[in-house]
């Protein structure tokens, strides 16, 4: 399928709307100002250059002429002198007479045009006059009839003798060049004044139009350059991340104002997608704060199905969760109609005292249990709903937060939560409480599941170990009373028999000692007595991994069987220590070593935890830790070493050695083989 060629059609926008127009436009301007100012330059340069030219010509036509009258006066001497010895020059005089003339007519007319003064040319003409007339008298006469009176007249006739007046005309020819020179120079001077006043004025206007061209074209760039420079600059913060920055409104509709407001508009697209992406990303922290949370307690109250244990921790969450300062448990009691106090931390013994139990139409924690919601109150201690008033002193608290234990509709226990700071919830906070409690029940279900599936358990294995004591070891112990009521009656009538009946009851004895033997091996785990201590050890820690958080490092050496007795001590050992770690160290990281060799066993587990006074522990005085007191006596049965260092912050270091050589005692029964 061929693709359609799509039409891309440019708007005609008139000049002034567009970029390219207003350059367009002051650069018409500037060329039409810069042809303007030529135009003129060259204009009146030219007006004065011919100004000055004409006048040089006049001045070389009046000059030429003057030359040719004087010439021709010069030669008309000449002539006049010649024709008196030679009637031939006749002609010349004639020649010179004319071309005379003929200077004299242009001259009379340059003299009338320029406005000459007429004395000196009145005064030429006059001096001509005589001077003309003097040449028609000498060649009037008959130089044949008077041949010495011409020159006699020519030259010695005194003021009026022909020398004396072409002197005097050639004077007054040259005082009337003299005065046109005066009046020429001034005007010569005045045309090249005019001629470099024009020069200057053209260059001044040349000058202007350059500065004005500048001008222009600075307001040019600078309508151009500048919002382009602000918008750089607003690029370049859009660059740096500032989003806020304000794109300048320009004028007009050319394409900088064009570029301006798409600017603008990507700036708010922007700032929409920002502000979008920040409440995304909000809602994301949100989502994964309430899903840390609801893991965080799911975790916490995951590792002991111990019920008190689990409360204890989940109440510590719920405070850190919500960030409150008080907080308690409490659950329902099996009549569904009251409330136990079962755990709280930070609570007055006035509240412990006379709070500690609450029926569901009473008090704030009442309504919680009694409408399975979230509820919260502020300035609880004035709250109509709280009665008591012993909580009533404890006005300090001044926000209330009830949290119910919801589990397949039904509601197990209630948590109170108080700060004394008022806080804002929101519907999203709401639910994330009621995502922890809910939970929370359902660990509170497993407890009480587990300590139910143990007592059953407990009482499954007590009536079969009745039943396997009744049938095997009773049955055994009821022969050995028996046997022993006949040896002591035949010690006085037969006492030959006595010795028989000593051997039946110390068989008899062997055999319950046997077979109670059987019955406490068969509560050992299979791992153990089918693959042996090590596996079973692996396979624990691989389940303890696979649930906890912190790390544990095995470590083997001489790894061989053990009998049944030492590997079910070192099993229980290890079992009470994992469960004391679990419970209460903290620990991230756990090391255990266990030594074989042919002398003993050597079971060492370490951890980096809180720690604790060891020596008080231990004190035999002190039974807080019936773990500890337990793996003490499994140890002590063994025949072996037990030896615990630790202090508060440097983690605990438990070591048990036994002894291969002895053969453990069973626990709780005091019978060796």
């Amino acid at each position: 399928m061929a693709k359609s060629k799509r039409l891309v059609r440019y708007a005609i926008l008139p000049l002034g709307k567009s970029l390219v127009g207003r350059i367009l436009v002051g650069f018409l301007i500037m060329a039409f100002l810069s042809l303007v100012v030529a135009l003129a330059g060259i204009y009146y340069t030219s007006q004065s250059n011919t100004r000055l030219v004409e006048l040089l010509e006049q001045d070389q036509k009046i000059t030429s002429y003057v030359r040719v009258m004087e010439r021709e006066t010069e030669r008309l001497n000449s002539s006049v002198r010649t024709y008196v010895t030679d009637a031939e020059a006749e002609k010349d005089v004639i020649t010179a007479i004319q071309n005379y003339e003929q200077a004299n007519a242009e001259l009379s007319q340059l003299v009338r045009t320029l406005n000459l003064p007429a004395e000196k040319y009145n005064a030429v003409k006059d001096i001509y006059a005589d001077y003309s007339a003097q040449i028609q008298f000498i060649l009037a006469i008959d130089v044949t009839t008077f041949p010495r009176a011409p020159t006699f007249l020519w030259e010695r006739n005194g003021p009026k003798s022909g020398p004396v007046l072409a002197d005097n005309l050639i004077q007054a020819i040259d005082d009337l060049l003299a005065s046109y020179h005066d009046l020429n120079i001034r005007q010569i001077n005045e045309a090249r004044n005019n001629n470099l006043s024009v020069t200057i004025v053209a260059l001044l206007l040349v000058t202007v139009a350059g500065l004005l061209a500048a001008f222009v074209t600075s307001l040019i760039t600078r309508s151009v350059t500048r919002p382009l420079r602000l918008l750089a600059g607003v690029a370049r913060d859009f660059r740096k991340g500032d989003l806020d920055v304000e794109v300048p409104v320009m004028r007009g509709e050319d394409e900088v104002a064009n570029l301006a407001g798409a600017m603008a508009s990507m700036a708010q697209n922007l700032r929409q997608s920002r502000q979008k992406l920040e409440d995304s990303l909000e809602e994301t922290r949100r989502r994964n704060k309430e899903l840390s949370a609801v893991n965080r307690v799911a975790a916490t109250i995951g590792q002991s199905l111990d019920l008190e244990v689990v409360l204890h921790d989940a109440l510590h969450q719920l405070m850190d969760v919500a960030e409150m300062e008080y907080g308690s448990i409490f659950l329902m009691e099996p009549d569904g109609q009251f409330l136990r106090l079962v755990a709280y931390h930070n609570q007055s013994e006035v509240f412990v005292r006379n709070y500690n139990r609450v029926a569901i139409d009473d008090q704030v924690t009442g309504a919680v249990a009694r409408t399975g919601e979230v509820l919260m109150v502020e300035n609880p201690m004035d709250d109509p709903r709280v009665t008591n008033p012993a909580l009533r002193s404890e006005s300090f608290k001044k926000f209330y937060l009830g949290v119910p234990f919801k589990s397949k509709g039904k509601v197990l226990g209630v948590a109170n939560l108080t700060s004394r700071q008022i806080k804002v919830w929101e519907q999203s906070d709401l639910d994330l409480l009621r995502a922890i409690g809910s939970q929370i029940a359902i660990a509170i279900d497993n407890a009480r599941l587990y300590r139910q599936a143990s007592q059953l358990a407990a009482v499954d294995e007590r009536n079969r170990l009745a039943r396997d004591l009744h049938d095997s070891v009773t049955q055994t112990l009821f022969s050995i009373t028996l046997t022993a009521e006949s040896a002591r009656a035949m010690y006085s009538r037969k006492p030959e028999k006595v010795e028989g009946q000593l051997d039946r009851l110390q068989n008899l004895a062997r055999g319950a000692l046997a077979e109670m033997r059987s019955l406490i091996f068969q509560l050992r785990p299979a791992a153990l007595q089918e693959q042996g201590l090590v596996a079973a050890l692996e396979k624990h820690i691989a389940a303890l991994k696979a649930k906890e958080t912190f790390e544990i490092d095995f470590e083997v050496k001489g790894e061989r069987r053990l009998s049944d007795e030492h590997e079910q001590t070192l099993y229980r050992i290890a079992q009470e220590a994992f469960n004391n770690i679990t419970k209460h160290s903290q620990a991230t990281h756990v090391w255990v070593s266990l030594e074989i060799d042919d002398q003993g066993a050597t079971l060492t587990i370490r951890d980096n935890g809180i720690g604790f006074e060891a020596a008080t522990v231990m004190d035999r005085k002190d039974r807080g830790s019936l773990g500890l007191t337990s793996m003490q006596e499994r140890t002590e049965l063994a025949g072996g070493n037990y030896k615990i260092e630790s202090t508060p912050g440097n983690g605990t270091s438990i070591c048990v050695s036994l002894p291969l050589s002895f053969a453990p005692l069973p626990v709780g029964m005091g019978i060796n083989k």
